[in-house]
């Protein structure tokens, strides 16, 4: 299972800071996310402040 970091994870040796992606067996992977240690990599946050920025316009 392919996985990005959201914390530092200690993995097999080393600090995965991040944003860093591994690689981690299936059942491990599951327990990451729970846990919010780790997200599939093709999923993107979308902040709050970005949202309300693009959805309110300039009035004066």
């Amino acid at each position: 299972m392919k996985l990005r970091s959201i914390k530092p994870i200690y993995y097999q040796g080393n600090v995965l800071t991040e944003g860093s992606e591994f690689e981690t067996p299936e059942q491990h992977g599951r327990e990451l996310i729970q846990r919010g240690y780790a997200e599939a990599p093709d999923s993107k946050k979308v902040t709050g402040d970005t949202a309300d920025s693009r959805s309110k316009g300039k009035t004066k």
